[in-house]
């Protein structure tokens, strides 16, 4: 299993990990989090594993490639056909991304963030920007 610190772009920047007892049987890969904005759920420094063989289902976890960056967010589609990348910590709801019907196209899905549990859909302010309407 291959483990990515970060955004590198040499090989030195990879290891390889051995699969031990608490590596989930779907997980292809693994990265290092190294932001807030899917706390509580996956904390800042903590592995997250992913399946690249999974999709993710709206509003489950994935990893996306986007503009060169890759960012590990909860996903849905809203009725236009935009795409949202979700932060799952209210508080970093101003680092949501909406991507236009054309725009999504940009965005390339790597696989599902393989968690122990289901993620509520993100709650934000009633007031807010990027308020969601699920019901």
């Amino acid at each position: 299993m291959t483990i990515i610190k970060g955004a590198r772009k040499t090989p030195d920047d990879y290891d390889l990990i051995e699969r031990g007892a608490a590596v989930p049987a779907a997980a292809d890969m693994c990265i290092i989090h190294d932001d807030d904005t899917m706390e509580p759920y996956i904390r800042r420094g903590e592995r997250v594993y992913i399946s690249r063989r999974q999709t993710p289902a709206e509003m489950e976890a994935g990893l996306f490639l986007y503009r060169g960056k890759v960012y590990c967010r909860q996903w849905c589609e809203d009725y236009a056909g935009g795409l949202h990348l979700l932060c799952a910590n209210p508080a970093r709801e101003r680092e949501n991304l909406h991507l236009s019907r054309s725009e999504r196209s940009r965005c390339l899905c790597l696989g599902r963030v393989l968690l122990d549990k289901k993620l509520p859909a993100p709650v934000y302010g009633a007031g807010s920007r990027n308020a969601l309407k699920l019901s």
